[in-house]
């Protein structure tokens, strides 16, 4: 029997086989794992590197394209005459430039051109364009190329612009806590009384300082010794004359001076929709009446001259209102018309007893411009018809012996006519009694309007603007009769309408029987107007002198005051700009004239008026990208560039 020693249920250990070569592989595996692991490495480091370069060398030709097109904005501001009428102009070619340090911006190669760009005509502003584009100067093909659209200023942006800060010899102050909103320019030094004026914008002077400086509150600080800026040529103008032409927008007036004018604009804005309002794109118009020979007095509304007045017969402007037969409105009916028969007649025909007709056929002057409502008009308005009829155009004595309202428009009479824009005027006019007499703004029922008046001699100017219009007196004045207002609010940023008033002499408010107070009776003086204030809304330039009032220091001191503060004439609130030659005078602290109310227009800066004269330098409007590839710079300006 045989023995096993082994334990039962036990197999024997096996024997380890032989694994030679298997950490051989290991290391193998290893060393390519470490060696690939270094040429990533290699290779990340070398792409960031290439990466990083090719980042530098963009951020190099996007900086010298910003320091290229600012070197092209530079030299155009300090010599406008490089701006080509047409084509373009290559400032820079295949250039080094440097950066702000001074040095150079190796690597890089950058070409300049200037031209301009957008309408020529300058109707709707002036603007050019700076290109640039820089190349590698390694030829490696890269290149980056920046456009620069530059719009000039225009005057209408400023507030207050003035060459002069003197008016006659005298110098005019801010004072009195006045406050000027929007930017501020004069060529002179600025002067502040101790009493005090609030800046709310920019303020800017070619002076080396600023007198009374610390009397002045700068909200948007204020720097000295600018560059000068000029008051445009009365040549640079002369291209008005062509575009007014082309709308039927170009006059003629015969007299010359603020109180001898005999031409009048007056703005009348007409609902064509029906929609109870005149803010339609086409519903902008105006009138011109002229005045004949020696008839200014009554164009211009004053009231008679030689002081205390009491013959009614001799108001021919101003009246009262009455009932009148048939009618559920009041009828205007001049002074001059009250001493007459057939007005005493109607007024017994509206159920005045035969008494009281013959008392109001009767009445002195003072108790007929004293009756509520008591009011004066502007030679031609249609309320002045009694006066204006005659009996050979009128035959009917019905048709001129009668109360004159808003309808009752006569074209010609014996002191003036209306003039004609056209005799078959567009079939939406056709039910107002003035629709040839209408000029229209906008293009569409004026195919060849431009947005410009031109005079040539001295016109008044009233109404409402629907519209945006440059009125330009070449060789005259511009007298203001009247408010001077927008359809739209100019407050609340709509930008709807915009008026330019250039005068080759004055822009002055007139002193007449509407916008002064006058003496009805003795130490007795009335406000004749609808309101009780003169509301201004247009830019103004001034190229003879200044905006002014016409006898601002003469007058009644406490009649129309002005939001608390006792005054003659009331309130001037003008929402716009004034530039002008010299500062002119609007009252004094006594009393007389206006007190200031101005306030700025920012659409005038974003929108100015058509045509309207611009400094000569030119703002960053906006920065544009251009696609490099297949880059041509005359084919990029003539595609911006209508033909």
């Amino acid at each position: 029997m045989r023995t096993d020693s082994r334990p039962r249920g036990r197999r024997p250990a096996r024997q380890p086989r032989d694994r030679r070569g298997a950490a051989l592989a290991i290391a193998i595996l290893f060393v390519f794992a470490i060696g690939a692991v270094a040429t990533t490495s290699v290779m990340l480091s070398a792409n960031s590197t290439l990466l990083s370069r090719s980042v530098d060398r963009d951020r190099q030709m996007r900086y010298a394209t910003e320091a290229a097109l600012m070197y092209g904005k530079s030299r155009l501001n300090k010599q406008p005459s490089i701006l080509p009428d047409t084509g373009m102009v290559t400032l820079l070619n295949d250039t080094t430039i440097s950066d702000a340090t001074g040095a150079s911006i190796g690597g890089v190669k950058v070409s300049v051109w200037l031209a301009q760009t957008g309408s020529t005509s300058g109707q709707y502003g002036h603007f050019a364009s700076v290109l640039a584009q820089a190349v590698n100067a390694h030829g490696t093909g890269a290149s980056y190329v920046r456009r620069l659209e530059l719009t000039q200023e225009s005057f209408a942006k400023f507030a207050y612009w003035t060459n002069s800060e003197t008016t006659n010899g005298s110098t005019i102050y801010f004072g009195n806590g006045d406050q000027i909103w929007g930017p501020v320019f004069s060529n002179d030094v600025i002067h502040i009384d101790n009493s005090g004026a609030t800046f709310n914008d920019a303020v800017a002077t070619s002076a080396t300082a600023i007198s009374g400086v610390r009397y002045g509150t700068f909200k948007k600080g204020y720097t000295l010794k600018q560059p000068r800026i000029a008051l445009p040529a009365n040549a640079m103008l002369a291209k008005l004359s062509g575009y007014a032409t082309s709308g039927k927008m170009n006059f003629t007036s015969t007299a010359a001076s603020v109180s001898g004018v005999l031409t009048r604009i007056e703005f009348t804005p007409v609902d064509l929709d029906g929609n109870g309002d005149s803010t339609g794109m086409n519903e902008g118009f105006f009138r011109v009446y002229k005045a004949n020979s020696g008839k200014q007095e009554w164009l211009r509304g004053d009231w008679p001259s030689g002081g205390y007045i009491t013959s009614a017969s001799r108001v021919l402007n101003c009246g009262d209102w009455h009932a009148v037969h048939g009618s559920s409105d009041l009828k205007f009916f001049p002074a001059a018309v009250h001493n007459t028969t057939w007005f005493k007649s109607l007024m017994v025909a509206a159920g005045m007893s035969s008494t009281s007709a013959g008392n109001e056929q009767g009445a002195s002057l003072s108790t007929i411009m004293n009756h509520a409502g008591a009011r004066c008009y502007l030679g031609g308005d249609p309320h002045l018809v009694a006066l204006e009829r005659t009996p050979t155009a009128y035959p009917t004595a019905a048709d001129r012996q009668k109360g004159g309202d808003d309808t009752t428009f006569t074209a010609s009479d014996s002191l003036g006519a209306w003039q004609v824009f056209s005799a078959t005027p567009d079939a939406s006019l056709s039910r107002r009694p003035d629709a040839k007499y209408l000029f229209p703004i906008y293009r569409s029922l004026n195919t060849g309007s431009k947005g410009v008046i031109y005079v040539a001699g001295t016109v008044g100017v009233s109404g409402v603007l629907r519209g945006q219009l440059t009125l330009y007196a070449a060789g005259g004045n511009v007298v203001v009769l009247d408010n001077t207002r927008y359809t739209s609010d100019p407050s609340k940023g709509a930008c709807l309408d915009m008026l330019g008033i250039i005068a080759d002499k004055d822009i002055a408010v007139a002193d007449n029987a509407l916008l002064d107070p006058q003496l009805i009776k003795s130490n007795t003086y009335k406000s004749l107007n609808s309101t009780k204030a003169l509301t201004l809304q247009a830019v103004m330039m001034a190229l003879g002198s200044s905006f002014n009032v016409e006898n601002y220091d003469a007058g009644p001191t406490n009649v129309n005051d002005c939001a608390g503060s006792n005054n003659g004439r009331g309130c001037l609130y003008l929402t716009g700009g004034v530039i002008q030659l010299n500062r002119g005078a609007v009252g004094q602290s006594n009393g007389t004239g206006y007190i200031k109310r101005y306030s700025y227009d920012h659409c005038a800066a974003s929108h100015p008026p058509p045509y309207f004269p611009t400094t000569g330098r030119f703002d960053d409007n906006r920065f544009l990208d251009v696609n490099p590839v297949g880059f041509n710079a005359r084919a990029l300006f003539e595609s911006l560039t209508p033909p």
